[in-house]
């Protein structure tokens, strides 16, 4: 009886930590998904109060090498609006050094945005990455990591 007991608070104990939230998100946007202004769109959940947040972007173009070389440094209008409706927008710029090439043809690149975010409110944010026409653009992904813990 006492062993089945303990058997029983293991299992509920081991389905607890199978259900727990992911510590990282993703969500690539491809480009012919943009919103009818041309922006990529994203959900960032950022609702854990006890966490800061990591939020990365990554892209692929596919071009000959001198359309890439051509290419310059890649901006984006980046908007975030907080689940009050605040909304909070800037412009960084991706170097295209940056990008890396596997193989002849395809460019890829992981680049950090933000480290250690701390949101000013806690919830789901909507997140918009307005980037001018690039021949060869798939898309943009955002990843987002939660760290455990403040501080």
């Amino acid at each position: 009886m006492m062993n089945s007991r303990i058997a029983v608070c293991l299992l509920a104990a081991l389905l607890g930590v199978s259900c727990s939230a992911p510590e990282c998100t993703e969500a690539f946007c491809p480009v012919d998904e943009r919103d009818e202004d041309g922006r990529f769109c994203y959900s960032l959940d950022m609702s854990d109060s006890l966490s800061t947040y990591d939020l990365s972007f990554y892209t692929r173009v596919d071009c000959p090498q001198r359309e890439f070389l051509e290419m310059g440094d890649v901006e984006l209008g980046v908007e975030l609006v907080s689940p009050s409706g605040e909304v909070y927008s800037e412009t960084v710029f991706v170097p295209v050094d940056e990008f890396r090439s596997r193989r002849k043809g395809t460019y890829d690149c992981v680049i950090d945005y933000r480290e250690g975010l701390v949101p000013v409110e806690w919830g789901v944010w909507r997140m918009s990455l307005a980037v001018r026409e690039i021949g060869g653009l798939r898309g943009i992904g955002v990843i987002n990591r939660k760290i455990n813990g403040k501080g």
